[in-house]
């Protein structure tokens, strides 16, 4: 596991404070889940998601841009560079994944009534839009079936096409984003609370932090907006958030508030996101780069995978500890769960999902050498 002023060499930088808020979108889903009161008030699920998608478009687009470059030299054909991307991102994201729906099934929680195939082939955000329903306990991942969709898609578009039809590529997800979250809406296909379930619908996060990637590996990052102009987004995009808290509990949320409300929201995320790449000595970013949060957003992945399934042994652990299923104090039950979710996080990093991820890498190290090749380093946790 990285540390603060070590180099990833997947993307040959490693910035501690993109972990921290990794960290701080993985609490707000777990307040969305875990607190009513917090989320009758604020709809913190949606922009924790938002902010994971920009965080994964940014990162998986520098990995792959340094694939290409390695490739543009000779070092590795795009074939080899196309298995060694796949291979981590396999072993990184599946075992936990497969793991956990083995664990959900075998214990009939709530969710499992849902067909195991629409969840085992990465398309829960499709059965979320085909039958406009929630998968009970495993309705969270329709965000993993969304990453994995694009993981697919993004890859071979990297590795393979032009420069210059990649910007093209860019502005096109710009736009589709928002127009696929107001089509279905507009056409009486789906609830607002589903309008962006499906990848296309998310186009325009992924794209934002797919252009940051680009900027920074072209050097054209500093060029993008001054440290002021940069904290005025951020300002305006939590001021839009706190007004759409003042609107949703007065029941005022207009129908298409979710098409603009994300768009905005995602410009947001981009500006804090180049903030911490452009200042990491600011006081916002030394904050979130203090260390527990680091390494609760290096775990991240497994807190978001698990933490709905507290809620199936939640209530029997605590009944064996304090002879009660629930706390009568909202705070206190959402701080159990969330100590639950770390712990079992913990647990699940540690003994499960590092050996699995550190298979996958010498898998992709071996495959990816040729005898032309400058052997390439193993990237670190991403």
């Amino acid at each position: 596991m990285l540390k603060s002023g070590e180099t990833n060499r997947s993307t040959g930088f490693y910035a501690p404070e993109l972990d921290g808020l990794r960290w701080f979108a993985v609490l707000a889903v777990m307040f969305a889940h875990y607190s009513p009161t917090l989320n009758r008030h604020f709809d913190w699920g949606s922009p924790g998601v938002r902010l994971f998608f920009v965080l994964s478009g940014f990162l998986i687009t520098h990995i792959l841009l340094r694939a290409r470059a390695s490739c543009d030299a000779a070092q590795q054909t795009p074939r080899q560079a196309l298995f060694g991307f796949f291979t981590r991102r396999v072993f990184r994201l599946w075992p936990l994944y497969f793991a956990s729906l083995a664990v959900a099934y075998a214990l009939k929680v709530r969710g499992t009534e849902s067909p195991f195939a629409w969840h085992g082939l990465f398309a829960t955000n499709h059965y979320v839009f085909h039958y406009q329903t929630w998968p009970g306990l495993l309705s969270h991942y329709w965000t993993l079936a969304v990453e994995q969709q694009f993981y697919l898609l993004w890859p071979p578009i990297i590795l393979l096409v032009p420069p210059r039809t990649l910007n093209w590529i860019l502005g096109a997800m710009l736009v589709t984003g928002p127009v696929a979250r107001w089509l279905p809406l507009s056409l009486g296909w789906t609830s607002p609370d589903m309008a962006g379930v499906l990848l296309p619908a998310s186009f325009d996060f992924f794209a934002l932090g797919a252009a940051v990637a680009c900027l920074r590996r072209t050097n054209l990052l500093d060029r993008l907006g001054s440290r002021r102009a940069l904290r005025i987004a951020m300002l305006a995009a939590a001021g839009w958030m706190a007004l759409g808290a003042v609107i949703k509990t007065q029941g005022l949320q207009p129908f298409y508030w979710v098409v603009y409300d994300a768009s905005i929201q995602g410009v947001g995320f981009t500006a804090l996101l180049i903030y911490f790449l452009r200042y990491p000595d600011g006081r916002l970013a030394n904050t979130v780069r203090w260390s527990p949060f680091v390494y609760l957003g290096q775990i991240s992945y497994g807190l978001y995978v698990w933490h709905n399934l507290m809620h199936r042994f939640g209530p029997s652990l605590l009944r064996r500890i304090t002879g009660e299923s629930y706390f009568p104090d909202e705070p206190a039950h959402v701080i159990y769960y969330i100590i639950l979710t770390v712990t079992v996080g913990i647990i699940s990093y540690h003994g499960f999902e590092a050996p699995a991820r550190q298979l996958g890498q010498r898998l992709a190290l071996l495959r990816s050498r040729t005898p032309l090749q400058v052997p390439v380093p193993t990237p670190g946790a991403q």
